[in-house]
């Protein structure tokens, strides 16, 4: 082991931070303005308690500058692996095949416009002693009312279709790969978040979900509040129920 490995080894364990190897995974669309720092303050994390993981960034068909960004970014950060999308897959698809690109025992998944800080991995991290999926809770939530609204009504739709107690199912995760082995995704939507939580609880692992911050967003960002997009989500949500 050398003097680098040493050091992260030694920062992994007076954390207290069961990683081993971990990879991140990114989604990024028009996130020009904030996904360099998100990729590198998440590289400066993990060099600290890992000594095995990687960084996969899908860009999913941005329409400004993010994709020359990544390319810039990619000959500085070794851990960065890209995937890009020449046209826009949606949000449900991309994130459905970042949860499969990543080849390390763990899986931490961040969203490119920064409204999350890649250290809340060291507080999700906690959760892994006892849980194989540990799900971030926006307690105090900086999105819009009408966001905050859908989201509500979202979750209880989804207690009531399935049972399910948890209440932030389509914020950041972080999971043991093996569960994928276990699992079937099969929706094509931001449902597939869900999808992920359900099919886990019901496999037979242990899901919890842990308090986070959660930042304004600084980029165009996503188009989870288009009408298009909710209904498609809410169509797998009630379509799913008949096959989980």
């Amino acid at each position: 082991m050398n003097r680098t490995q040493t050091s992260a080894a030694v920062a992994r364990t007076r954390a207290g931070i069961p990683i081993q190897s971990i990879s991140v995974i990114i989604p990024a669309y028009n996130d020009e303005t904030t996904i360099a720092r998100l990729i590198q303050d998440t590289d400066c994390l993990l060099k600290e308690i890992s000594d095995d993981y990687e960084i996969v960034v899908i860009n999913d068909g941005s329409k400004d500058n993010t994709w020359n960004v990544l390319q810039d970014l990619a000959k500085k950060v070794k851990s960065l692996r890209l995937i890009n999308h020449e046209q826009n897959k949606g949000f449900g698809k991309t994130i459905k095949e970042l949860y499969y690109a990543g080849s390390k025992e763990l899986v931490f998944s961040l969203p490119g416009d920064y409204q999350f800080a890649p250290k809340e991995l060291l507080t999700m991290a906690k959760g892994l002693h006892k849980h194989d999926l540990i799900i971030g809770h926006r307690v105090n939530r900086n999105d819009p009312p009408r966001r905050k609204l859908q989201s509500a009504i979202y979750n209880l739709m989804l207690r009531i279709f399935y049972g399910c107690g948890l209440k932030d199912v389509n914020s950041i995760k972080l999971f043991r790969k093996e569960i994928l082995d276990r699992v079937t995704l099969e929706s094509d939507t931001p449902f597939v978040d869900a999808e992920l939580c359900i099919r886990t609880y019901r496999a037979g692992f242990k899901v919890v979900e842990i308090p986070i911050e959660h930042l304004p967003r600084l980029s165009q960002g996503a188009s989870g509040g288009k009408f298009s997009v909710i209904w498609e989500t809410f169509s797998d949500l009630m379509k799913m129920s008949f096959r989980i």
